[in-house]
């Protein structure tokens, strides 16, 4: 169904990006022991991202953009010739820096946080994996209708379908929980049979519809 030949990790992008996988597994675990407040905090998300005082923030941010730039300009600009003022040429330019922020607050969300926990994770998790040249090691990852093998060299394990609790996606990686704790950080450059876009589903489905008590 899937075959993953595993390669060197030696993608700069996966720094990030595994942070950010593990952040996703940490807010799921959250959601999952305390839904009440979630979904408390859902609503208060969604009400500060569409409600109507979003339009009137944005506004806001661009009259304040508008107001510093020119207060900079107006202030930086004269004390730039003869005779120069130093504190005054510090005060344009901070105001035209603090114009421009105001003017990226207006244009653009704030992206969630990644804890530094997942950050130091994902460092652990990514520095084990490229302590080891894959290039040589002759390591698969193969998902048929049973469940996953893992196999190097001649070492394998089997994992059945209903041992695998999640899957988190990024651009370029699935994080993969099973077996209580284990993870496995797969490569979507690695899948070398079977559609990438139906992966996490498809896996997610069986491991459901396989689920061990």
């Amino acid at each position: 169904m899937f075959l993953f030949q595993i390669s060197n990790y030696d993608d700069p992008a996966l720094d990030a990006e595994a942070a950010e996988l593990l952040r996703q597994r940490l807010e799921a675990h959250s959601r999952s022991a305390l839904p009440g407040l979630w979904k408390v905090t859902d609503r208060m998300n969604a009400y500060a991202k569409e409600g109507p005082g979003r339009v009137k923030r944005q506004g806001r941010y661009r009259v304040y953009a508008v107001v510093l730039f020119a207060l900079g300009i107006f202030v930086l600009v004269p004390d730039l010739v003869e005779p120069r003022n130093p504190a005054l040429i510090f005060a344009g330019a901070a105001a035209i820096i603090a114009g421009l922020l105001e003017l990226f607050l207006a244009r653009n969300e704030k992206a969630a946080a990644v804890p530094a926990s997942c950050k130091k994770e994902a460092e652990k998790l990514l520095q084990g994996r490229r302590a080891i040249d894959w290039n040589h090691a002759e390591a698969k990852v193969a998902f048929d209708e049973t469940g996953m093998t893992i196999s190097s060299g001649e070492k394998r394990e089997a994992v059945p379908y209903g041992q695998i609790s999640e899957v988190f996606e990024s651009e370029h990686l699935w994080l993969l929980l099973y077996s209580g704790e284990k993870a496995l950080l797969l490569q979507k450059k690695d899948l070398v049979s079977g559609e990438a876009a139906s992966f996490a589903a498809r896996i997610l489905e069986k491991s459901k519809g396989n689920k061990v008590e």
